[in-house]
């Protein structure tokens, strides 16, 4: 097992070395905010419908960045993307609670990869951090989805206090 996955860690790598993701070239004539600034997540969702992401939002960021963007809610090979990992954190909820948890997921994915997908020299989300989010919630729904509530809960605080 543990060959398999240093094999899809080195095919990771191998899909991203093309992509300029952290070079200078992004900044140029970039224009955008640093982080997401916007009041109680509101703006983050379009008028669309939830979990939309708002266009003005995903306007921020450089043509790379979207790219890396994209790639953290759809996943690439041996990496679930965050639209995946919604879903079975959202399963882990008694029904009537499964549209507002689907929501809190669906925002907190667009503000971690929003920030995740920025230049590395600025952003404030690293994939460490992914990593252990993710050990996280993985451990909470493992035991009941009280435990995967709180540590939704204290995600999005992190989130949100290293996006101030």
């Amino acid at each position: 097992m543990k060959f398999l996955k240093k094999i899809c860690f080195l095919m990771m790598i191998f899909l991203c070395l093309p992509c300029k993701h952290g070079m200078a070239d992004q900044f140029q004539g970039d224009q955008r905010t640093q982080g997401i600034t916007l009041p109680n997540n509101k703006a983050l969702l379009s008028p669309a419908g939830v979990g939309q992401p708002a266009e003005e939002v995903l306007a921020t960021l450089t043509p790379g960045e979207r790219k890396w963007y994209y790639r953290f809610q759809e996943g690439i090979p041996c990496f679930d993307g965050w639209k995946k990992i919604t879903q079975a954190v959202v399963e882990k909820f008694p029904e009537p609670e499964r549209e507002t948890r689907m929501a809190t997921m669906q925002t907190l994915g667009l503000k971690i990869g929003h920030e995740w997908s920025r230049d590395n020299r600025v952003r404030k989300v690293n994939t460490d951090m992914l990593r252990a989010w993710g050990r996280e919630l993985r451990k909470a729904g493992a035991e009941n989805h009280i435990q995967l509530a709180q540590a939704l809960y204290k995600i999005d605080s992190e989130v949100d206090t290293l996006l101030r």
